[in-house]
């Protein structure tokens, strides 16, 4: 296919990497390669795999014009100092594409890297894509409340994420916001012009899940286990579920497992449910095209409200296992309640299982939607996300 167009993405974080941050980087990069894009993916030198190693992680196969190159960064627990080498990395390794390569095009969702690169931007002609997730001002006003390891932000600390926020927005040539409601909050919250605001949702891999018909009376949940993510909730409610639950999730250094372990013991409830712990991608995805139900029991708090797009509700859809989700605007943007899935009050179990009961008990109406969120979810694969990017990229 021929090259129309080509951007540079830095990404500062260890990668290959299990959470959902990496698989929908690289699998943005992976289909804009395939729409013909020349992508150069800059990624932390924290691994010796190789390139195909790398794409293997995620179930992916190499391409031509997917380029992964590892960035020197300084090994330190110092948080400020391997970011900061990293930045000058990266700023090198650009300096050498611009001139080299003639690219001129860079694609960031890192907010430290992009207000870093936000100070030579004009200096050598670069045109920026920012990839909003978040706002992250107000994210750091609640994240001792999402994270419960983590101390509330001081003041000096969110005044300087909002001013790198208004100089990223500011100097971007184009933004994308995963929601509706994360553009809205761009517009009132910074003055930005909604015209140079593109909202571009997750997406899901569809072929993954073609041919997949044998389905077990199972409920499945994947993701992490932040207690923001609500997986407390599920298990409370597996209390008045016949049905078995799957978890997939959890990583042996964090402690979220034990804790929901714990709970299920508690309550009586471990005898139907199975704690895989992390699972790779494609492993994930085979369980979950055999589940009947997938749930989604995020609480009610300003990421899950305003900001979320989650990869296991396009998944579940492209899987043809139907979604039972907390009623929030952000899943409403794509769930309708009774016809492209079910939705609950947030945090309420008995209104959870009520949901699920609900699919279990009709027969007809799970038929229904699934096959409605099935429809639904071909406007949101990786070839259409890419195909809405690249028309930002050719646009610049």
């Amino acid at each position: 296919m021929k090259r129309t167009s080509a951007i540079i993405y830095p990404i500062n974080i260890r990668f290959p990497m299990e959470r959902a941050n990496s698989i929908q980087v690289v699998n943005t990069c992976r289909a804009l390669a395939e729409a013909g894009v020349l992508v150069y993916l800059l990624v932390r030198h924290t691994s010796e795999l190789t390139e195909q190693d790398m794409l293997a992680f995620y179930g992916l196969k190499p391409h031509p014009n997917l380029m992964i190159k590892k960035i020197p960064v300084i090994k330190s627990e110092n948080a400020f100092i391997a970011n900061k080498s990293y930045y000058l990395s990266v700023l090198k390794y650009i300096f050498y594409l611009r001139m080299a390569k003639r690219i001129r095009v860079l694609f960031l969702r890192d907010l430290g890297l992009a207000h870093y690169l936000s100070k030579v931007k004009w200096l050598f002609g670069f045109r920026f894509i920012y990839e909003a997730h978040l706002i992250s001002y107000l994210f750091a006003e609640h994240q001792h409340e999402l994270l419960p390891d983590s101390k509330p932000a001081t003041d000096k600390y969110k005044r300087s994420l909002y001013k790198k926020e208004k100089c990223v927005f500011r100097t971007s040539d184009s933004l994308i916001a995963i929601t509706h409601h994360l553009k809205d909050n761009l517009v009132q919250q910074f003055k930005v012009n909604p015209e140079r605001v593109s909202v571009i949702p997750d997406a899901a891999d569809i072929s993954l899940y073609k041919g997949v018909r044998e389905k077990r009376n199972e409920i499945i949940y994947i993701g992490q286990l932040y207690p923001w993510k609500g997986v407390a909730t599920l298990v409370r409610a597996m209390k008045y579920i016949t049905w078995p639950l799957k978890v997939i999730g959890g990583l042996p250094w964090e402690s979220d497992l034990q804790s929901l372990k714990e709970l299920a013991q508690e309550l009586g409830v471990a005898d139907k449910i199975e704690f895989t712990g992390f699972l790779r991608y494609r492993d994930t995805a085979r369980h979950l095209a055999k589940a009947r139900i997938s749930v989604i029991p995020l609480s009610d708090n300003i990421i899950a409200r305003e900001y979320t797009s989650p990869l296991k509700l396009f998944e579940s859809m492209a899987a043809r296992t139907a979604v039972v989700a907390s009623d929030l605007p952000s899943i409403r943007e794509i769930i309708q309640p009774e016809f492209n899935g079910m939705l609950f009050e947030a945090g309420n179990p008995r209104a959870l299982a009520q949901a699920v009961n609900t699919l279990i008990d009709r027969h007809d109406l799970m038929v229904k939607i699934v096959e409605n969120s099935f429809n639904t979810v071909q406007a949101y694969s990786w070839e259409k996300r890419a195909s809405h990017i690249k028309e930002i990229i050719d646009a610049l």
